[in-house]
C-alpha cells in the first residue's frame, strides 16, 4: 500500500480497526506475474487468499480457484463468470456438484471416488446436452486432500467413455511458503506421475494443475512485493515442459495487496514490560510463521502529533480477553499514544478470513478497497453478538 495514503483521515472518516486493499496493486500484481511465466502456463487465484480481491480481478484473463458451496454464491453475488471458475473442495455434495455443472463452471476438482460418481449423476441427468464438463482429478500429497493413485485411475475409468465429461488433467498441492528445491521435485514428480497414467490409463493429453505455494516473506523488512525472482525461477522449471500447466497462486498473490489500521486504545506498563493495547487484535492479524508474536511484519506508527522522544520497545496487545491475545511481543515506538495508529503491511492474504471473529463478540473491521485513489466500502464494521446470542 503506497505510502503517500492518508490512513488517519480514512481512520476519521471509517473508524477501525479496518482492512483496506489495493485493487491497483491486485490487478498489476497479477499482471506481473502472469508476464513471468512461461507460454505453457495459465494462471489461476485461489480466492481463499482474499476473495474481495475477486472484485478487482474478474475482468483479468486468469482462472479462480473457488474451494466451497459459499465461495461460490460468493462469486456469483459478485458477478464472475463461472467459465473462469474452477471449483475445487474437499467435501462436496451430490448438490454441491449438480450445482456447479448447472452454472457451467470452467472445471471442477474431484477429491475422491464419491465426487466422480456425483459427477457423472449429474451430467447424465442434465438437459444440457450439448455441453462437456472439463473435471481434473486431484492426487493426494500424502494427506487428507485429494486421492491415491489408485483411486484416481479407478476414476478416469468411470469418467473417461462419459460423452459429457473431459478430463482436463490431473490436479496437485502440498502446501505454501515452500522451498525452489522442493518446488521443483514435485514438478518432476506430477510430470512423470502423469506420464504414467496417459500410458495406463489410456488417456489423451492432460493438463497439470499445480500450487507451487511460492513463499511471501514477512518478517525480512524488504518490500517483497516487487521481488519476483522465487515466481522466475518456478518458471524456469516448466518452462519447456511436454505439458501445459494452470498454476496457482493465492498467499503471494494478495500478500502486499492489504493493510490493517488499529488504534492504540491504551498505553501502560508493569515494571517489566511497556503494553500498547489496541483495538483490533490476534483475532483480525495472522500472518503465517508468524509464531505468537515473536517475529515483526511491517508496522507503521501514526502519531496524532509530533513525537519527539527515544524509540522504546512495547508489547503490542489486543482486546480480547486472554492472555494469548499478544499481536508483537517487542515492537519499537516513540512516545505511543492513545488515539495512535498502527498499520498492518503485507496484510492482504487470510488474514481478512482466518481470524477468530465470533470471541468475545467484538464488531468485525470493515472492508475497504482503495481503485483509482478512491476510496470505498466493501462491508461495514458488522457486530457480532448477534450470532452469539
Amino acid at each position: 500500500m503506497a505510502a503517500k495514503t492518508d490512513y488517519a483521515a480514512i481512520a476519521s472518516e471509517h473508524g477501525t480497526p479496518f482492512y483496506l486493499f489495493d485493487f491497483d496493486m491486485a490487478r498489476e500484481r497479477v499482471r506481473d506475474i502472469r508476464s513471468r511465466l512461461p507460454e505453457n502456463a495459465r494462471f489461476c487465484y485461489a480466492i481463499k487468499a482474499n476473495a474481495f480481491l475477486v472484485h478487482a480481478l474478474k475482468d483479468e484473463d486468469i482462472l479462480f480457484e473457488v474451494c466451497s458451496p459459499g465461495e461460490l454464491s460468493a462469486c456469483e453475488r459478485i458477478g464472475l463468470d463461472p467459465k473462469k471458475i474452477v471449483f475445487s473442495g474437499v467435501v462436496k455434495t451430490f448438490d454441491d456438484v449438480r450445482r456447479a455443472c448447472a452454472l457451467g463452471v470452467n472445471t471442477i476438482t474431484l477429491e475422491s471416488k464419491s465426487h466422480a460418481e456425483y459427477l457423472v449423476r449429474a451430467v447424465r441427468e442434465s438437459e444440457d446436452s450439448a455441453r462437456a464438463q472439463d473435471v481434473i482429478l486431484r492426487l493426494t500429497g500424502g494427506n487428507q486432500f485429494g486421492m491415491s493413485g489408485e483411486d484416481l485411475r479407478r476414476c478416469i475409468a468411470l469418467l473417461k467413455d462419459e460423452p459429457k465429461i473431459r478430463i482436463r488433467g490431473i490436479h496437485f498441492f502440498t502446501g505454501t511458503q515452500k522451498k525452489i528445491s522442493k518446488i521443483r521435485e514435485e514438478v518432476a514428480f506430477i510430470q512423470g506421475f502423469c506420464d504414467r497414467l496417459k500410458e495406463e490409463c489410456g488417456v489423451g493429453s492432460l493438463e497439470i494443475e499445480y500450487g507451487p505455494g511460492l513463499g511471501y516473506d514477512y518478517f525480512s523488512g524488504r518490500d517483497e512485493s516487487g521481488n519476483f525472482a522465487v515466481l522466475e525461477e518456478f518458471a524456469e522449471c516448466i518452462k519447456g515442459s511436454p505439458y501445459n500447466f494452470v498454476v496457482e497462486l493465492g498467499r503471494y498473490v494478495a500478500s502486499p495487496c492489504g493493510i490493517y489500521a488499529t488504534r492504540i486504545a491504551d498505553v501502560k506498563g508493569d515494571g517489566s514490560n511497556r503494553y500498547c493495547l489496541i483495538d483490533g487484535g490476534i483475532n483480525h492479524i495472522n500472518y503465517y510463521g508468524q509464531m505468537m508474536g515473536m517475529k515483526n511484519p511491517p508496522v507503521r506508527h501514526i502519531p496524532q502529533a509530533a513525537a519527539f522522544s527515544n524509540l522504546e520497545d512495547y508489547m503490542v496487545a489486543g482486546s480480547l480477553c486472554t492472555t494469548a491475545d499478544i499481536v508483537l511481543r517487542r515492537l519499537p515506538l516513540a512516545a505511543p499514544a492513545i488515539g495512535d495508529l498502527l498499520v498492518f503491511g503485507d496484510i492482504g492474504a487470510y488474514s481478512v478470513t482466518e481470524g477468530i471473529y465470533l470471541f468475545l463478540s467484538h464488531p468485525l473491521p470493515a472492508v475497504l478497497a482503495t481503485s483509482g485513489g478512491k476510496i470505498g466500502r466493501l462491508r461495514n464494521g458488522e457486530e457480532t453478538y448477534i450470532l452469539n446470542s
